[in-house]
């Protein structure tokens, strides 16, 4: 369980004890749930009387049993003299506290991260929102295999930001916690991520919290957190600080990788693959060079190795690809020679039970790369090509949506923001060739408006089934795609075509296919409103072109 599973055999996860043999005196008297620590720690103090600042009988009880090393009467004596110490400091610190009547009445103070001993949530509710996450995210993200309870008892002392990240990714499917709480936690997460981010060495939780924030993101109409800045600053992080160590999976021998290697590697790919097609998804720059992608190819050297696994390296294959590509002299020869030589390297990934998402990054690889390809040739005046690259376009525009059909109830309603993109983007692309149909641009008579007008009513349809609610990126990705559909479907061409002669647009005539236009398959220039606009940033569902610089 990420790694758990390997730590020293007194970790809370290992005990398998009766909790009624365990409780303090304290919560057995209250008959409450008693969470006390592993037998060999120092203090045992359980978290409902170190919360209540009570005298635990569990810390009494091990100072008794431990036995100490070294000369048997010296260390006895030390220890009962230790004890003795104790017991006067708190005798003394019970009299300091009883001078002052408003300390006395005073209601504890904890840190504002602690969700539990401020009261935001319960122990039975971050139990219950730890089985969620862990069934929904946790075993295919962070290689998990406990229960929530296990799972608490470890992050509540290890990663309070996994911890919190964790509750809110799961209150996604709890709409009655979710609206009490979920401000309260997306607060407590933006002040730990800023506090982690000023550490010299971050908990490989950290990293896990990073990768969870990259590819669900919170659900707000305007992000605080720019997670491709944050994700970014995270690499950048282990690369360049002491956390560099425990990525064994891919900076060790490869010849002594162990499954408790493959946890961290894991966290790794997963992060590099949320960054580099959030760089894509936006538009930006990538924080990394090439060469640390490549890396992630290691992980396979692992026995322990899975499908899931195949299917992030191919994606990462593809999109680090595709991000070249669209940061050069592009040609699309080229480009479809390197899609094809990916294709014949992870095609097997599409023959295994695993969902297939390499597949559909491969058919939005292929949606991209002509849809620039169409822009390059309109740009270029070589138009004897175009009506095949729409056609190519129009194909690999219906494959990519097709094949997010083909996942299962269950994966859709687990779909990570990414995959929303691919399906929003490719319908994009459907209503840009509408539109170029309706306006009749060249090449745009063999355009199935009718069959792709369906689809994108279909995915906008099914995006709102599976929305979490209005600031969930299904919503606003739906809300675009209906908007873009009104306004082509209502879209006047006599109008369009009268304004062109105006002069404020070009249209390619028949008569002269030599005319250079700067708006074909770029859509109205006004799809949207700026608020629908405004709602999917940052990603960019714009026409796909070739990023210089």
């Amino acid at each position: 369980m990420n790694g758990m599973k390997a730590q020293h055999p007194s970790s809370i996860l290992m005990l398998k004890r009766k909790r009624a043999l365990e409780a303090c005196d304290s919560c057995r008297k209250q008959k409450t749930r008693c969470l006390a620590g592993p037998p060999d720690d120092e203090d045992r103090t359980c978290l409902r009387c170190r919360s209540l600042q009570l005298e635990c009988s569990l810390a009494k009880f091990n100072q008794t049993l431990r036995k100490p090393d070294g000369d048997a009467l010296e260390s006895s004596a030390a220890v009962i003299l230790n004890v003795n110490l104790e017991k006067r400091l708190k005798v003394l610190e019970k009299a300091v506290s009883s001078l002052s009547t408003s300390a006395l009445h005073a209601r504890p103070t904890y840190p504002s991260e602690d969700i539990y001993l401020n009261g935001i949530l319960s122990l039975d509710e971050i139990e219950l929102l730890l089985d969620i996450f862990i069934e929904r995210y946790g075993k295919r993200w962070l290689s998990l295999d406990c229960t929530g309870a296990e799972y608490l008892e470890f992050l509540y002392r290890k990663s309070h930001l996994l911890l919190v990240t964790a509750c809110v990714i799961a209150l996604r499917h709890n709409p009655s916690l979710k609206a009490r709480v979920y401000s309260q936690l997306l607060d407590i997460v933006d002040l730990l991520v800023s506090q982690e981010l000023l550490t010299a060495s971050p908990s490989l939780q950290f990293f896990e919290a990073v990768s969870i924030l990259s590819l669900y993101q919170p659900l707000r109409y305007v992000q605080k957190q720019d997670l491709w800045l944050l994700s970014g600053f995270a690499l950048r992080h282990r690369i360049l600080s002491s956390t560099q160590g425990w990525f064994n999976g891919f900076v060790g021998s490869r010849s002594t990788l162990t499954y408790l290697d493959i946890v961290p590697a894991r966290t790794w790919n997963h992060l590099c693959h949320a960054h580099l097609l959030m760089c894509i998804g936006y538009r930006r720059h990538a924080m990394l060079e090439e060469p640390t992608f490549d890396e992630c190819r290691n992980i396979l050297t692992n026995c322990q190795a899975s499908e899931f696994d195949g299917n992030i390296l191919g994606m990462l294959s593809v999109y680090s690809m595709l991000y070249r590509l669209l940061r050069s002299s592009f040609d699309l020869d080229y480009a479809i020679f390197q899609l094809e030589e990916w294709r014949k390297e992870w095609c097997h990934l599409w023959e295994q039970p695993e969902p297939v998402y390499s597949q559909v990054a491969y058919f939005y690889a292929y949606n991209v790369v002509y849809e620039v390809g169409i822009q390059m040739t309109s740009d270029t005046k070589h138009l004897a090509n175009i009506a095949e690259y729409v056609g190519m376009l129009e194909t690999y525009a219906l494959k990519t949506v097709n094949a997010i059909f083909e996942l299962s109830a269950y994966d859709m309603s687990r779909c990570s923001d990414h995959v929303l993109f691919h399906a929003a983007f490719a319908c994009a692309s459907m209503l840009r060739l509408m539109y170029a149909a309706k306006t009749k641009d060249i090449g745009s008579l063999a355009v199935q408006t009718e069959l792709l007008n369906e689809v994108v009513t279909k995915t906008w349809k099914w995006l709102l089934l599976i929305s979490v609610d209005q600031y969930h990126f299904a919503t606003k990705f739906a809300t675009y795609l209906k908007e873009y559909q009104s306004t082509v479907n209502e879209a006047d061409p006599d109008t369009f075509l009268s304004s062109a002669k105006s002069g404020s647009s070009i249209v390619p005539s028949s008569s002269d296919p030599t005319s250079t236009p700067s708006t074909w398959y770029r859509g109205p220039p006004r799809a949207v409103s700026d608020a629908t606009l405004q709602g999917i940033k940052p990603y960019n569902l714009g026409v796909a072109t070739v990023e210089h610089g």
